[in-house]
């Protein structure tokens, strides 16, 4: 996948444990601290509930990345896991009706034996 901007912060989980959801918001908190407030908390909180759901669903190892995106002012969440998506719909409910609200889109792009979610975060 290329992504949209040039050096993104990259955290990378090794285990469905490990680190926990607390410390992955606040990584990006400190990561984002240049972001005003609000996009910056919608962000962590974003990222949070991307990484929660791949855990639930998906296989470690699992990468997050964020960054801000300047040519169409947001901020950009990415969280791969090395799980197929197994071809049906996602159902905007429980932690993703938070994505979807604290977003302006998310996404979901599939590969033969990975995945990735994204969320667009306005600044």
């Amino acid at each position: 996948m290329t992504l949209p901007f040039a050096d993104p912060a990259t955290l990378i989980l090794p285990t469905a444990d490990e680190p926990a959801p607390a410390v992955v918001r606040g990584w990006v908190r400190i990561e984002l601290a240049a972001v005003p407030v609000v996009p910056r908390l919608r962000t962590a909180f974003v990222a949070e509930e991307l990484v929660r759901n791949a855990r639930q669903h998906g296989e470690p190892p699992f990468v997050l990345r964020v960054a801000l995106d300047r040519s169409v002012s947001a901020l950009r969440v990415y969280v791969e896991d090395c799980a197929p998506h197994s071809g049906g719909a996602w159902r905007t409910r429980g932690g993703l009706a938070l994505v979807d609200g604290l977003s302006r889109g998310w996404g979901v792009e599939r590969r033969v034996r990975a995945k990735t979610v994204w969320a667009e975060v306005p600044l």
